[in-house]
């Protein structure tokens, strides 16, 4: 009988070691164990998952991670935000002497379960490097797997950016060092609250949109807290030490404030914001969140992404960007850049939820709404783990 199993701290090194030749490229297999130990420390809720055969239990047929995070959801007509908790599941992997035997789907419908019956869970997440149809089959359905890119090779690429973010020039001297400061570890919390409020109001206002769909019954989300900052950005001082030609980043995002301040000290002080990190294996600088409040926060912000993209040696600039989502900036401001809108090879969001309309999502009432009912905001690259 197969069994889901949690499984130890050496039988997830072991699963580490064994995954290596899938997601370790460009690094040594001591390097990758380092990348996935120092991730761990920054994550909440990390939990390692085993299927095993109940007759054979020290043998491993497939495995995967999740972690547990608090998030928000709002039901359709009000104006209360709840919090839940949301599972979020990587690094799905079946030893290959053991695939083609249905043992991922078996894992899979196993965790769906599990998490479906435990108390306080509304949804769970994950980003599919595979056929999207193996999750579709234990539950989960997809989301768009759009990007905006921005390839810094290609001159006409780049031309075309900088002609739409030079049409600007003349209000950009309107943001400056007085009302703008970089994103660092010093202030990133504060951003970060922004962004957490920012959350909320979109949850409510999508609730209670007219024009929202009438089947829809709850909008929810992922919050990006310090947990998924310092999950991304640990990593990316990791490969600045062992990939050349590279160094520490300490440069995170930019912020453009309300007034002008000296020290940024209240998250009610920013208005816009952007915050990246450094993926050094691909030579890309992907943007974590941007919220922006206007066509030309947008463009100044995006535009010192470009910097920090030449400054640190980088080929591209992505972005997630559901096409269909204005929770994170509108589609004329990416109309008016005149970049690609691309369909990423991997990286594919899904999701299910089991949000209770009666609000105490005490799933093992058996009346969790149906996931073709809800709304998932906010599926940028921060979510990713």
């Amino acid at each position: 009988m197969l069994e889901l199993r949690l499984g130890t701290w050496e039988q997830f090194k072991l699963n580490t070691y064994s995954n290596y030749p899938e997601w370790g490229d460009s690094i040594n297999i001591e390097h990758y164990w380092e990348r996935e130990r120092v991730s761990k420390d920054c994550v909440t809720g990390h939990r390692p998952w085993i299927l095993v055969d109940s007759e054979q239990p020290d043998e491993i047929l497939a495995s995967c991670e999740s972690y547990t995070q608090e998030s928000p959801y709002c039901l359709k007509g009000t104006n209360e935000i709840k919090y839940g908790l949301s599972e979020s599941i990587a690094s799905v992997f079946v030893e290959p002497k053991h695939r083609n035997k249905g043992y991922a789907t078996k894992l899979m419908k196993l965790i769906y379960d599990r998490f479906k019956n435990q108390d306080k869970r509304i949804f769970c997440e994950l980003y599919s490097d595979i056929n999207p149809i193996v999750y579709e089959k234990c539950g989960w359905i997809q989301n768009p797997p759009t990007t905006l890119k921005i390839n810094l090779n290609d001159n006409t690429t780049v031309s075309k950016f900088l002609n739409s973010i030079n049409n600007n020039d003349n209000q950009f001297e309107f943001i400056n060092e007085n009302n703008s400061k970089p994103v660092t570890e010093s202030n990133i919390e504060l951003v970060l609250k922004k962004g957490i409020e920012h959350t909320e109001k979109t949850l409510i206002e999508i609730a209670n949109h007219n024009e929202t769909n009438s089947s829809i019954e709850y909008v929810f989300s992922k919050q990006f807290t310090k947990s998924e900052f310092y999950w991304e950005i640990s990593q990316a001082k990791l490969y600045s030490t062992i990939i050349e030609g590279f160094e520490a980043p300490t440069v995170f995002g930019h912020c453009i404030l309300n007034k002008k301040v000296d020290e940024l000290k209240d998250f009610n002080d920013v208005k816009s914001f952007i915050v990246w990190t450094f993926d050094y294996r691909e030579k890309c600088l992907k943007i974590l969140k941007l919220f922006a409040d206007s066509e030309l926060d947008f463009k100044f912000l995006l535009k010192k992404s470009y910097d920090q993209a030449l400054k640190s040696n980088l080929q591209s600039i992505l972005a997630w960007w559901p096409k269909s989502s204005n929770d994170k900036f509108k589609k004329e401001f990416v109309d008016s850049i005149n970049q690609e809108i691309i369909i990423r090879d991997g990286s594919i969001p899904m999701v299910t939820s089991w949000i209770n309309l009666n609000g105490n999502n005490n799933n093992n009432n058996n009346s969790s709404t149906d996931i073709n009912k809800g709304i998932w905001i906010n599926v940028e690259k921060f979510g990713w783990v």
